[in-house]
C-alpha cells in the first residue's frame, strides 16, 4: 500500500522492487501480530493514543507557479512514503509540471507533521479523519487554490481514498475539479499485503489466514480503530457478521462510502457529482491490494460460498447510487483505467505525464 515500494520512475530494478514488496509484506505481518496482541491487552476505555501529539497539521511542498497558477494539482502520497521525498513525490511533481508547463501550474505534495519521519509515521498511525480535516483547512486557506478556482486531486494508494474524502467533505469550502486515484482502496482491503487470493487457484496459506483473521479482529478494537490508519479501511466480507462488525466499528471507510443507512450523506454525493472527471486506476498484477478491484470500487460478495465473487462498482447497491457514481457514470465523467502487466503503483513517467495532461485540461 505504499508508493515507495514499487514505482519504476525511480528506475528501480525488478529484483529491488520484489525485495521492497517483500519488506512491505513482512512489515505488515509484524504490525498485524503486534496489533492483535495490543488490541487484546489494552483497556479500550483507558488507553493512551499513539498519535496523541496535539492537533494534526497539514502543509505542502510546492513547485511551479504558486502565485497565480492556472491549475493547482494536489498529491496525497501512499503509506511508507512522505510528501517531501525528492526521489518519489518530487519526481512526480516535476513530471506534472513538464506536462502542464511551469508557468501554468502549481503542484502541491501534502505533508503531515514537522519532519519526514513524522509525515511517514502519519501514514501508519493516527486518525484519518483528523488528517482529512487538516487538508480541508489547508486548501480552503490556500491562495493558489483560490486563484485557480479549485484544484485537481491526485491520490496514490491509500492516499486515493483519503483524497476522495477531502473532495467529499470540503465540497462546500473548496472546489475539486477532478480526482485521479492510483491503486486506491476505495472499497477497503480484506487481507494484509501478499495474503490475498492471487488468482492462481491456490488458497492463502495457514499463516496468511491467521494474519487476515487477526487483522480483521484487531481492526474492530477501539484501540486500533482510533490509532492505526490501515484499520480504518479494513473491510472484512468473509461473513455477514464480520461485515456488520465493520459497519458498526469502522470510523472512516463506511462513512465516506455512504455505506449503510446510518452513513447516508447527501453532501458527499453532491460533492462527487460535481467533479468534471473522476478517474480510478487499477494495476493488473497488484499484489499489495486485495481485492485489487477495490481500486475500481469493486468488492467481494458478502459471506457465503460465493464470497470470492467480485461485485462490480455498478452492481454494488450499497454505494453506486448513494455515492453518486451513477450520475458520474451516466454522462461519462467516471473513468476506469487498467495498467496492464503492472504491480502496485508501477508505471512510467511518460505515462504519468499523459494522465496529468489529459485530465487536468478537461
Amino acid at each position: 500500500l505504499t508508493a515507495s515500494h514499487a514505482i519504476d520512475y525511480r528506475a528501480t530494478t525488478d529484483a529491488i522492487m520484489h525485495a521492497r514488496r517483500a519488506i512491505a509484506r513482512a512489515t505488515c505481518a509484524v504490525m498485524t501480530i503486534a496489533l492483535a496482541w495490543r488490541a487484546t491487552t489494552v483497556d479500550a476505555r483507558g488507553f493512551a493514543r499513539w498519535s496523541d501529539a496535539g492537533p494534526v497539521v497539514a502543509s505542502s511542498v510546492d513547485v511551479g507557479n504558486c502565485d497565480a497558477p492556472a491549475h493547482v494539482v494536489v498529491f496525497w502520497h501512499g503509506m511508507g512514503d512522505y510528501g517531501a521525498d525528492r526521489n518519489s513525490m518530487g519526481v512526480l511533481q516535476r513530471a506534472a509540471l513538464d506536462a502542464l508547463g511551469e508557468e501554468n501550474a502549481c503542484v502541491k505534495s501534502l505533508t503531515f507533521g514537522s519532519s519526514a519521519s513524522r509525515d511517514r509515521w502519519a501514514g501508519y498511525v493516527g486518525r484519518v479523519n483528523d488528517q482529512v480535516d487538516a487538508v480541508c483547512a489547508l486548501l480552503a486557506a490556500d491562495g493558489a487554490v483560490r486563484h485557480a478556482q479549485g484544484y485537481h486531486g491526485y491520490g496514490f494508494s491509500q492516499g486515493g481514498q483519503f483524497m476522495r474524502a477531502v473532495v467529499e467533505r470540503c465540497g462546500s469550502r473548496v472546489r475539486a475539479k477532478t480526482l485521479v486515484t492510483f491503486g486506491a482502496q476505495h472499497m477497503g482491503v480484506e487481507s494484509v499485503p501478499g495474503c490475498g487470493d492471487d488468482g492462481d487457484g491456490d488458497a492463502p496459506t495457514i499463516a496468511c489466514r491467521w494474519l487476515n483473521r487477526a487483522a480483521s479482529s484487531a481492526s474492530a478494537s477501539a484501540w486500533a480503530r482510533w490509532n492505526v490508519v490501515q484499520a480504518q479501511y479494513f473491510r472484512d466480507t468473509r461473513t455477514h457478521a464480520s461485515y456488520q462488525r465493520y459497519l458498526e466499528t469502522n470510523i472512516f471507510l463506511p462513512e465516506i462510502n455512504n455505506e449503510g443507512q446510518a452513513n447516508e450523506n447527501v453532501e458527499y454525493r453532491n460533492a462527487l457529482m460535481s467533479l468534471e472527471k473522476f478517474v480510478c486506476i487499477m494495476f493488473e498484477n497488484d499484489d499489495m491490494v486485495f481485492p485489487k478491484e477495490s481500486s475500481w470500487f469493486g468488492s467481494h460478495v458478502i459471506g457465503g460460498s460465493v464470497n470470492q465473487t467480485i461485485v462490480p462498482y455498478d452492481q454494488n447497491e450499497s454505494i453506486y447510487a448513494s455515492l453518486g457514481l451513477d450520475a458520474l457514470d451516466a454522462d461519462g465523467r467516471l473513468e476506469f483505467i487498467l495498467v496492464p502487466d503492472a504491480h502496485h503503483l508501477e508505471f512510467t513517467l511518460d505515462w504519468f505525464r499523459g494522465i496529468v495532461k489529459k485530465y487536468v485540461s478537461v
